[in-house]
């Protein structure tokens, strides 16, 4: 059985490409996804509409819903990479069973996607619902994609949270390997995909920092926002893998190190930009 990494130009499908067996991956871009499904036994949608989150998006145009019904005229299964953000906040681990209660409007999009999928006649369907995947993001509206940007800019990480947060963090590296697990073994559902591990926030940023070796971390408001931890039983039982602290810190040191390799004088010491400034812990993806 082969796995189509559908949409395998972004973050996660090339990584989740390199991790699956070189003679049981194809790939495919977003345009020829469902050109590219007869022969496969797998989908894995890597692709996102840009449009999510924002107003005027429906959910009869999104294109993964229109990959999920051309999955279902081929025969093929379905593995669906969506977000943790369609959970109801909660202080306790989130587990799939867990009532879904979206607090911002990406998350309510992503769940009418998961709906929308659901709903299509004879789709065979894993939905991942997915914590803070993380790499060497930068440009890319995430929390780790925010931090690098400001490191790049003018040496700071900012935050409009408390950095005693604690959020679920997994190296895209480790995700990539899971996904490739799963893909390869359907469980069909709702299987979450994180760490189980409550990370504090700030030491990520800490981490990151030391791999750079420079740079601050400003803390530009106190308050508590959108802490999260998946329970990852399920994702244990069915796979056997699992990630643990030092694995998360060592990932984010890689990334600053990264960062002073690939832009050396611009992060340390650099001229503040005048450009508008995306803060780790404002609404947005992961």
């Amino acid at each position: 059985m082969s796995v189509l990494v559908a949409a395998a130009g972004g973050f996660i499908g090339r990584h989740l490409a390199a991790a699956l067996p070189a003679d049981r991956v194809r790939t495919a871009s977003h345009a020829d996804a469902a050109a590219a499904l007869p022969g496969a036994g797998v989908a894995v949608w890597c692709g996102r509409n840009p449009r999510l989150g924002k107003p005027g998006w429906q959910v009869g145009d999104d294109p993964e819903v229109a990959f999920g019904r051309a999955c279902a005229a081929a025969g093929v299964h379905l593995l669906s990479l969506g977000t943790r953000k369609v959970y109801a906040p909660s202080l306790r681990p989130l587990a799939e069973d867990d009532p879904t209660g979206p607090a911002d409007a990406y998350g309510r999009d992503r769940l009418a996607v998961e709906q929308a999928l659901a709903a299509i006649p004879g789709l065979r369907l894993t939905r991942l619902r997915l914590a803070n995947v993380f790499g060497f993001e930068p440009g890319r509206p995430t929390f780790m994609g925010a931090m690098l940007d400001g490191f790049a800019r003018d040496g700071t990480v900012r935050f409009a949270m408390s950095p005693f947060t604690p959020r679920d963090f997994l190296p895209v590296e480790d995700a990539a390997a899971i996904i490739a697990a799963l893909a390869l073994d359907p469980p069909g559902g709702v299987v979450n995909l994180g760490s189980g591990i409550a990370l504090p926030t700030g030491r990520l940023a800490m981490a990151l920092i030391e791999g750079h070796g420079t740079g601050r971390l400003l803390v530009e408001e106190a308050a508590e926002r959108d802490g999260f931890v998946l329970d990852v039983r399920r994702l244990f039982w069915r796979t056997g893998l699992a990630v643990d602290e030092a694995a998360i810190l060592a990932a984010a040191r890689a990334a600053g190190r990264r960062l002073r390799t690939c832009c050396p004088g611009r992060s340390a010491g650099a001229r503040p930009s005048a450009a508008p400034r995306a803060r780790p812990g404002r609404p947005g993806r992961g």
